[in-house]
């Protein structure tokens, strides 16, 4: 039984830090600017700092992970959260993978492996069938290995 195991990409986890501190400092350099001005700017002031020391906290949280995020065995898919409870997959339920993606004005943010399950359990029946049934998506982003060759690797477990 071999497993192969995906951990985040330190690259990109140092990069997200080092842009959140970034935007953090000219926050701070913004508030000592912001002294008396109206409600509305010092609301937005704190949700954006808000905003980037959370994704500061994120990016020091997938630096330090030793665990991986995505293993793959013989038999099943296990994808581990961050900060939620890990799910594991069988792959004898699987019907299919394919690729999704979000865009904004464009550009592509995130990229997604969806999982198709054979029998979905608890899932209404809807206009599009393939999307009803994908329960599980790996988020590819923070991985270090490209969505790609990580959907050729599932396709050849799925169909051996």
């Amino acid at each position: 039984m071999k497993e192969i195991h995906f951990y985040s990409s330190k690259i990109k986890s140092l990069f997200l830090l080092l842009g959140s501190i970034g935007f953090c400092l000219l926050l701070s350099q913004f508030y000592r600017k912001l002294g008396n001005e109206g409600l509305g700017k010092t609301i937005l002031f704190y949700f954006a700092f808000t905003i980037f020391i959370f994704s500061s906290i994120l990016s020091m949280l997938l630096l330090l992970r030793r665990k991986p995020l995505l293993s793959i065995t013989d038999t099943e898919i296990i994808i581990y959260y961050l900060l939620r409870k890990s799910v594991s997959v069988k792959f004898k339920e699987i019907s299919k993978f394919f690729i999704s993606n979000t865009k904004f004005r464009g550009m592509k943010t995130t990229e997604y492996i969806n999982i198709v399950i054979k029998y979905p359990k608890n899932v209404p029946q809807k206009k599009f069938p393939v999307y009803s049934s994908a329960q599980n998506m790996i988020q590819t982003d923070m991985l270090n290995i490209k969505t790609s060759e990580l959907l050729k690797i599932l396709n050849k477990k799925l169909n051996s």
